[in-house]
């Protein structure tokens, strides 16, 4: 479902080095456990949808044997998820390319794990986002899309390190309230997808496996 695009300014750098590496470094490693322990996929190719400087396909690739790509829009996201894969020490296994959600540069069937962490509320056609994610999966691959804190402790210390930054959290809550779990329920059903949203304290997150069946 086509939504009108969020306007808000993204300085790359800044982002990389304030948020990522900054205010959000503890939740990566938290989210690569919760997913790799959800899906039990721990090898083969995935995807950071939407991973900008890509500390959370750093972290996947330090906690598996997964191959990681990550996937963004900016060229400027994508030099800086080389430059971390580098510096972490696993840049054999985690690469990045530009791309968008809504027309993914992989073949069909071919990526055992897609994940993304916050960028779904900014595509522009959502649901064509996961039907792409849902075409480029092997049978029996998984996706988990959405986008949270790890743990409520963790959101609480992160909301704590923001407590002047008013804009940002209202900017969090509105984008919650303009996409509930009801909003992608429908866009699954539509598409066919047999999936779940799951919904806690520390965020919001679309499960879902290929069927081993192909349609």
């Amino acid at each position: 479902m086509k939504q009108e695009k969020e306007k808000y300014t993204f300085n790359a750098a800044e982002f990389n080095e304030k948020v990522m590496k900054g205010q959000f470094k503890k939740i990566y490693p938290v989210i690569a456990r919760q997913i790799l322990e959800r899906t039990g996929i721990t090898s083969g190719r995935c995807i950071d949808l939407g991973g900008g400087p890509g500390m959370l396909a750093v972290e996947l690739a330090k906690a598996s044997a997964l191959d990681v790509t990550v996937c963004d829009l900016t060229l400027e996201c994508v030099a800086l998820a080389k430059e971390n894969s580098r510096e972490h020490g696993v840049d054999g296994r985690v690469s990045a390319v530009q791309g968008a959600a809504e027309k993914l540069p992989f073949d069909d069937n071919s990526i055992d794990l897609v994940v993304s962490r916050g960028s779904i509320f900014f595509w522009e056609d959502q649901q064509q986002g996961l039907s792409e994610v849902y075409r480029v999966l092997r049978p029996g691959g998984w996706a988990s899309i959405g986008g949270g804190f790890g743990t409520a402790e963790l959101l609480q210390e992160i909301l704590a390190e923001k407590a002047n930054d008013l804009r940002w959290d209202k900017e969090r809550k509105e984008r919650l309230a303009k996409n509930p779990p009801g909003h992608f329920e429908a866009m699954l059903l539509k598409l066919g997808i047999e999936g779940i949203v799951e919904r806690g304290e520390a965020g919001m997150w679309i499960i879902f496996k290929k069927s081993t069946i192909l349609r």
